[in-house]
C-alpha cells in the first residue's frame, strides 16, 4: 500500500512520528504535513494566496514535503502534485488532543481525513487526549494505533465516510478489549472567556477558556467512552447520518 501521513500539529510533531512507526509495517509511507501547528483550523483550504511546499531530510522519516497550508490543503497537493503513486489509505495524526464529539468540527486533524474521503481515498483520523498533570506516551499511542489499523482496514464503512478514532489518556493495557464502536457525541463542549481590557482604552480582549472534559455526554458515544478510559472509534459520515 501506499501510506499518505499528515496532521494538523506540524511536521515534526511527536505524534506525526508515532504515526509513521505505526503505519510503518503496512506499506511505503509518503509525509505531507503543514509546516506549522494549525490545530483547530477545520477544514480551512488555502485559496488567495499561493503556497510554499518544502522537501526537506527529517529523521525519521526521511525525505518529506513540508506545507505552508493546512492539512486539507496538504491532502489535496498530495494527491494531485506531491505523491506520484495512488493513495491507498490516509493517516491523519496523530493528535496530540482529543477529537471527539462536535471537535471534530474544528479539528484540522480530522478534516485531513475528512479531505481523503472527500477525494476517495480510505482516510483514518487518530488522536490522543490530554489530561495534565499526565503526560502522553507516544510509544504507547503508537502500538494503539499499529494494532486498530489492521481491523480499519478490513472494515467497510456503510457509505461514504471516514474513521475518527479517539485513544485515553492513559490507554488501557488491554488494547482491542478495550476498543468501542461508537456514535459521535453532540454535547457542546463548554466554554468561558477570560477578559483583559486593552491598554488604550479602546477595546477587550477576550480568550477562549476551556473545560474539556465537563461537558454533559452520557451513553456510549465518543466522548464518554475516552472519558472512561477506553478508546473510541467512530465511522463518520461525509454527508448526513450512516
Amino acid at each position: 500500500m501506499n501510506i499518505l501521513i499528515t496532521n494538523d500539529d506540524g511536521y515534526d510533531a511527536a505524534g506525526l512520528m508515532a504515526a509513521y512507526r505505526a503505519a510503518k509495517p503496512f506499506g511505503n509511507l509518503h509525509i505531507v504535513a503543514p509546516v506549522t501547528q494549525r490545530s483547530a483550523c477545520s477544514h480551512q483550504i488555502t485559496l488567495d494566496e499561493p503556497m510554499t511546499v518544502k522537501q526537506i531530510e527529517q529523521e525519521p522519516f526521511g525525505r518529506i514535503f513540508v506545507v505552508d497550508g493546512t492539512p486539507a490543503d496538504c491532502v489535496r497537493l498530495a494527491d494531485e502534485e506531491l505523491v506520484s503513486e495512488k493513495i491507498d489509505l490516509l493517516i491523519s495524526g496523530i493528535n496530540a488532543g482529543a477529537n471527539a464529539g462536535v471537535d471534530t468540527f474544528y479539528s484540522g486533524t480530522v478534516a485531513g481525513a475528512r479531505e481523503g474521503a472527500i477525494i476517495g481515498i480510505r482516510s483514518i483520523a487518530i488522536s490522543q487526549a490530554v489530561r495534565r498533570p499526565l503526560e502522553i506516551d507516544w510509544g504507547k499511542a503508537e502500538e494503539a494505533a499499529r494494532l486498530i489499523l489492521p481491523q480499519l482496514l478490513e472494515e467497510e464503512l456503510p457509505g461514504p465516510g471516514f474513521f475518527s478514532v479517539n485513544l485515553p489518556l492513559p490507554i488501557p493495557d488491554n488494547i482491542i478489549d478495550n476498543t468501542r464502536r461508537v456514535p459521535v457525541a453532540v454535547a457542546p463542549m463548554p466554554t468561558n472567556f477570560t477578559r483583559r481590557e486593552l491598554s488604550d482604552g479602546r477595546g477587550v480582549e477576550f480568550r477562549y477558556g476551556r473545560g474539556y472534559w465537563d461537558r454533559n455526554a452520557p451513553g456510549d458515544t465518543d466522548y464518554a467512552i475516552i472519558r472512561n478510559g477506553q478508546i473510541a472509534i467512530a465511522a463518520i459520515p461525509l454527508v448526513g447520518r450512516f
